[in-house]
């Protein structure tokens, strides 16, 4: 596609989708009144709080809160981006898209991610020929028969060779009329210095292609066949590769993921392979960086808990617990497998077989539990180290979002670093106090829900990255959360911040349903105009959406000072904890309806629900 999509079309595939079928692909719905519920396919319960209305074409959950339209539902399931769920859905329904005419800028960025994607393609094909049928290859081959695989895993992630050569791929891509230019721009080749001509990037390694959600491959991965330095290369950062944001093995791991109900992170190329091989597919890897805040809230998108498998020396488990961070901060709750000393997921896999590791696996424990007897075991007996441990635990202990949990880790803390229970629950109190933001009013519910009595506002604990502060709302603008009016504000000034919510899908950012048809209408219509260029766009807004937009627009643009992305984190993270904050208040008010009730059945049924909440 060369364009954007025209508004109308947009509406036109919105009205002929019928959301109950599309939603009954993914989740088994009963009819209940006007409404089909079912079990909410984007976590975890036993009682079905999943509702799809088909008069009004919306679903909700009551128990993780998510909802929004049948686009917002295939993003989230399928974890495509706002404009791929409309292609898909249109092809669906028969409706031909028409798309509006890109500005300059904007057919020239398109241009270049789709020459880049056609490079890795070309690329791609070429290592992997390489590997599977040229006698240049046999040292790719022989190096993974040792390893133990074979032409089915080859095949099955597109596995490459690249050539002891200098110019092997650079020969090739000139022959496929391939610009230098944008070979350079991902890294495949590099110029040679006193004009002695470009030269390949991967030379004598085995290449493993890295993949985005549709499947293309945006970088790749090259491991020498010896010990040599360094034993691992990767593909520079480009327009179609950010590291922070992909993980190797996704693409081909997410139904499983989703299946499972949970992934296994692992750090190596290898060490996810052998996994697979060995019949757990729900894993994938980090390519050769730490996990971030985007890799947790990918992950979010299929899995309700993340299994932490690096290594485990000194390095391997501070990248643990940087990872048990930035899942906590994302609602996600992290446990970590423990292998024998010296084995990793190949080694082990191999010498003890799948069934040993599945002993592993059920066997793994709270990420949380870990860093308490690490830091504590680091700090010794000296007691201004076991202080300081003790207080950084608790730092950590405050970001979780069960007051139960809290409780139970406190008592752990106490026995296991000798100080009094009642001294650390004072400290956790400070710390919680340091780290509190001020309440947000509750999102508006949609018609025929709860009414937002049953919703006590909420307040957060995080601390970065902050959000800007608080704004007092018009009159006539929608009493959204502080972070939903945040965002619409980037969406209105930054491009950059469009094209990543295009990107990522804009219902990771939004509890309210008249917010996220607003943020999906906004994006539909602007594209990558700059924003003093925005005023005939926003004249073809409904009347209903002008009077919120002018709102937005009245904010004085200081409050959103910092990065686009840093500002989207904070509005991300603070939309998270209210939404689980909200969903464990209402638990706890069920759990004690339950016991008064004398139905210690459910209560303790709500009791295992409440503790899960992360």
């Amino acid at each position: 596609m060369s364009g954007q999509i025209a508004d109308g079309k947009i509406n036109e595939v919105r009205e002929r989708v019928d959301i109950v079928e599309l939603v009954s692909q993914y989740v088994s719905l009963k009819r209940s009144g006007a409404n089909h519920m079912g079990l909410c396919p984007f976590h975890a319960e036993k009682s079905p709080s999943f509702s799809v209305h088909a008069g009004r074409q919306f679903f909700h959950c009551f128990g993780c809160g998510v909802g929004g339209d049948v686009f917002s539902f295939l993003m989230k399931i399928e974890g495509l981006a706002f404009p791929d769920a409309i292609r898909r859905l249109a092809e669906r329904v028969g409706v031909e898209l028409e798309e509006r005419q890109l500005s300059p800028e904007e057919e020239r960025r398109q241009q270049q991610r789709e020459r880049l994607f056609r490079v890795n393609e070309i690329a791609a094909d070429y290592f992997h020929q390489l590997l599977m049928e040229q006698p240049q290859g046999e040292p790719g081959r022989q190096y993974l028969k040792q390893r133990g695989y074979g032409r089915k895993a080859a095949n099955e992630f597109q596995l490459g060779y690249a050539a002891d050569s200098w110019e092997g791929l650079t020969r090739h891509l000139q022959q496929q009329n391939v610009a230098a230019e944008d070979a350079r721009t991902l890294g495949l080749i590099r110029p040679g210095k006193q004009e002695r001509g470009d030269y390949d990037l991967f030379r004598g390694r085995l290449l493993f292609p890295i993949s985005d959600l549709s499947g293309r491959v945006v970088a790749f991965g090259g491991r020498v066949l010896d010990d040599s330095k360094p034993k691992y290369i990767n593909s520079p950062e480009s327009p179609i590769y950010h590291k922070g944001q992909v993980l190797f093995g996704l693409y081909q791991a997410r139904q499983a993921m989703r299946q499972a109900g949970e992934v296994i992170l692992v750090e190596g190329y290898f060490d996810q392979l052998a996994l697979c091989r060995a019949g757990f597919p729900q894993v994938v890897a980090t390519c050769g960086t730490a996990l971030t805040s985007d890799h947790a809230r990918l992950l979010k998108r299929y899995v309700q808990k993340v299994l932490l498998l690096f290594d485990q020396d000194a390095a391997g488990k501070q990248a643990t617990f940087k990872a048990m961070a930035a899942l906590q901060d994302e609602g996600l709750p992290a446990a970590v497998i423990e292998l024998p000393s010296g084995e990793d997921p190949d080694s082990f896999v191999q010498k003890q077989g799948a069934e040993a590791f599945g002993q592993c696996l059920a066997q793994a424990r709270p990420a949380m539990d870990l860093f308490m007897e690490e830091s504590l075991a680091a700090a010794g007996s000296d007691v201004a180290e076991r202080v300081r441990a003790a207080e950084t635990i608790l730092e950590r202990l405050s970001g979780l979002p069960s007051e139960l949990e809290q409780d139970l880790y406190l008592k752990a803390l106490a026995e296991r670093s000798g100080i009094d229970l009642q001294l650390l629950k004072q400290k956790l109190a400070e710390v919680a106090r340091r780290t509190s933001r001020p309440r947000e009013a509750p999102a508006p519910p949609a018609v025929e829900y709860p009414a937002p009595a049953e919703y006590p506002p909420v307040g957060d604990s995080y601390s970065e990255p902050p959000l800007p502060p608080a704004v007092e709302s018009p009159p006539d603008q929608p009493q959204w959360l502080r972070g939903e009016e945040m965002v619409l504000c980037l969406l209105l000034r930054e491009p950059e911040a469009r094209q990543l919510l295009m990107d990522e899908g804009a219902a990771e950012y939004f509890r309210s349903p008249a917010a996220l048809a607003l943020a999906e209408r906004l994006l539909a219509l602007l594209g990558d105009t700059p924003a003093d260029q925005l005023a005939p766009l926003i004249a073809k807004l409904d009347p209903e959406e002008l009077p919120p937009v002018k709102a937005l627009l009245q904010i004085d643009p200081a409050l959103l000072s910092g990065g686009v992305r840093e500002i989207l984190a904070g509005c991300r993270q603070s939309l998270a904890r209210n939404s689980r904050k909200q969903r464990r208040e209402e638990l706890l008010k069920q759990i004690r309806a339950a016991e008064q009730a004398g139905d210690v059945a459910r209560a303790k049924e709500l009791m295992d629900e409440f503790t899960k909440q992360k």
